[in-house]
């Protein structure tokens, strides 16, 4: 746990002043803080990222949640998440972007400091456009996001409005990675009468028309992401599936438990490095579950956790740079409850700030942590699949092509340790050996051996989590 000093010295030379006049200093805070690259959006981002639900969604009676957007960005956080699905999260944004100067049809808009920021917002519907279903499309809420943030929230969109990256939401089944593509191989041709939201918002990105959803040639978003919390091997997919590599963010399920369950750490975290993606950690304290919040989707702002931890818990700075510590991650993002501009040792802010600026811990700290998570707190992360233990490859095959024998396999599944090789085996006897590598799309892993080295009894792959050994 932090003191008020470390808390304080975090803090730096950033200046805390009052509200607008000051942007400029603002902006020039965030250069002390040290940077992280987002992925292929070639975009460096805080290490900390002001998460969009907490008090944002969930605002107590007496509360200014504009202030804590506001807060953020004086502390020089970079990264703002919102969604659609997050009450009124996103008419806070409108307002603190007001107060801020970041609305494009303010006179004195603050184009700087609007560029400094990363801004992130989703959507929740599976297609942009679906006949004979009633309701908003995803092209509906990208453009309800951009009203109520920058516009008059009925409408409205003021010339220059752009969001950084507009994430696909909570990606669960196999079958909503199939209605997210809908449409994608059509682009160009006669498009089908369900389109899916990513085949949407490439127009969108890329200020085109081809499905017919973007007469204008907006372009209203600069990158495309998904996120998940449950299921690791629908991320997964849906990454594989994407060959014109459209997909450049990651917001995933990370904390300090998550090697209790199917572990997103050690199945899509490698595949979206491998790929490229900026990965950024949200559920760091399991929806405040860590610290006393059934373990549940929170309900109202009863349930929303106004402490800078809790004692007999496990320490909020190393729940806060654990997922830090991981290969990739670019940033965490973490909802606030409560901020204190007179007391920063009450603040959430300045106090995951200051932790996300220390050091992250070692492999062998990270064991230590995540013991101590266990210990305290092993319920938590309700909102992920709690498979445990590695599941081997599938689908294997085997064909021979002249003296050598073709292996192909989908990917195996890693448990609580990561995959470290796959064996190519005839019966008992060990063929081949070969470092773990991510499926990068839907075609198989595939090794050739000679086929003089194949057995009566026809060839196996193994995942292993040891380093290989010699055949």
């Amino acid at each position: 746990m932090l003191t008020r000093r470390e808390m304080l010295l975090a803090l730096g030379a950033m200046p805390i002043v009052g509200m607008v006049g000051s942007n400029r200093m603002y902006a020039d805070a965030a250069k002390e803080l040290p940077r992280r690259l987002l992925g292929r959006t070639g975009r460096q981002v805080v290490p900390l990222g002001l998460g969009g639900q907490g008090s944002l969604q969930w605002t107590r009676p007496g509360l200014d949640p504009a202030d804590i957007i506001v807060r953020a960005v004086q502390l020089g956080v970079t990264y703002l998440d919102t969604s659609n699905i997050y009450g009124a999260s996103q008419e806070h944004y409108g307002e603190a972007f007001r107060r801020l100067h970041l609305t494009p049809s303010d006179p004195h808009y603050d184009a700087a400091l609007r560029e400094s920021l990363f801004l992130n917002s989703k959507a929740h519907r599976r297609f942009a456009r679906e006949p004979f279903k009633t309701g908003p499309t995803a092209v509906d809420e990208l453009k309800r996001s951009l009203t109520q943030i920058f516009g008059d929230g009925k409408g409205f969109i003021p010339e220059g409005a752009y969001l950084d990256s507009f994430q696909v939401h909570n990606l669960t089944l196999t079958e909503q990675v199939d209605e997210i593509y809908e449409g994608m191989a059509e682009r160009g041709s006669r498009m089908p009468e369900r389109i899916g939201v990513l085949a949407a918002l490439l127009d969108y990105r890329d200020g085109t028309d081809y499905t017919g959803l973007n007469p204008e040639k907006r372009r209203y978003l600069r990158h495309i992401g998904i996120t998940g919390h449950w299921n690791s091997p629908v991320l997964m997919r849906a990454l594989r599936c994407d060959t014109a590599n459209i997909i450049d963010t990651l917001l995933v399920a990370l904390n300090a438990n998550d090697r209790l369950c199917l572990p997103h750490q050690n199945n899509v975290l490698p595949l979206a490095v491998a790929r490229g993606l900026g990965v950024i950690a949200m559920k760091v304290f399991a929806d405040g579950a860590f610290y006393g919040k059934p373990p549940r989707g929170t309900n109202d702002y009863t349930e929303v956790v106004r402490s800078v931890g809790r004692p007999n818990a496990i320490a909020y700075s190393d729940l806060v740079r654990y997922p830090l510590s991981l290969p990739g991650v670019g940033c965490a993002i973490i909802g606030i409850g409560n901020i204190d501009r007179d007391r920063p040792e009450n603040d959430q802010l300045v106090a995951n700030l200051a932790a996300a600026r220390m050091d992250p811990p070692s492999a062998l700290e990270r064991r230590r942590i995540e013991q101590d998570a266990a210990a305290r707190h092993a319920g938590t992360n309700y909102f992920q699949d709690n498979s445990l233990g590695l599941i081997q490859p599938s689908d294997i095959r085997a064909r021979r092509d002249g003296d050598r024998v073709v292996v192909e396999w989908s990917t195996a599944l890693a448990g609580a340790e990561p995959i470290r090789s796959y064996e190519i085996r005839s019966g008992e006897k060990l063929l081949l050996a070969i470092p773990f590598r991510p499926q990068l799309t839907e075609a198989p892993l595939s090794v050739s051996i000679p086929a003089a080295d194949v057995g009566p009894d026809g060839v196996t792959v193994v995942a292993s989590e040891t380093p290989p050994r010699p055949a």
